[in-house]
């Protein structure tokens, strides 16, 4: 809204397995914008439900045919992320694009990373996430190692699909003969390569 990107009363869409969406109604609510937000129909429906009860309407999109229901695929999310572009479009909309805003890491580097160093008392040896955007990794673990060089810092992705693990081997070779992109943990784990959240995380990344 200071950038002038976000005009007051627009709509804000943005795809989601249900957790930045979850929060993006609550400040939706808040701050007076319509809120859309785009899921698949391999999340959830009590995420769906409780987005819809902080106010924000809904729109699921179905799975690619031999899909598992329970667990959102790479193919999957391309299909959300292909009708949240065609709501942009029809109604004007807002953009609140995870995947590439600066915003995401920005957060967690101002917030969560502080946010942990202080209750925890700065007692902090090591820092996993699960990559979904990448986001709340990046923004967190880079604190965290201007805060302290000595924090060790990780990645975690499920072994079926290790794509960060990939891209950071010699010559794309992958780390396990056993790779199987099926998993039941939900925002995250989409076999999506790049994340541009993650784009120079060696620097603050130990593995």
């Amino acid at each position: 809204e200071h950038e002038g990107k976000l005009r007051p009363g627009q709509c804000v869409v943005e795809l989601t397995s249900g957790n930045t969406g979850t929060g993006l109604a609550i400040v939706c609510a808040i701050t007076g914008h319509p809120c859309c937000l785009v899921m698949s129909r391999g999340n959830s429906m009590e995420r769906a439900r409780m987005m819809e009860a902080l106010g924000a309407e809904v729109v699921l999109v179905d799975q690619q045919p031999g899909s598992v229901a329970g667990q959102v695929s790479g193919d999957d999310l391309k299909l959300v992320f292909e009708r949240a572009s065609e709501i942009v479009h029809e109604r004007d909309a807002f953009r609140a694009d995870q995947f590439e805003l600066n915003s995401n890491l920005k957060a967690h580097y101002l917030h969560t990373g502080p946010e942990i160093w202080k209750q925890s008392n700065g007692k902090i040896d090591v820092f996993a996430d699960f990559a979904g955007t990448g986001g709340t990794y990046a923004g967190v673990a880079k604190f965290l190692k201007e805060t302290n060089p000595n924090v060790k810092t990780y990645i975690v992705e499920p072994a079926g699909c290790p794509v960060i693990a990939t891209a950071s081997l010699p010559n794309g070779q992958a780390p396990t003969s056993t790779a199987d992109p099926s998993h039941r943990i939900q925002g995250g784990g989409y076999s999506i390569t790049p994340l541009t959240m993650l784009s120079g995380h060696e620097e603050y990344t130990d593995g």
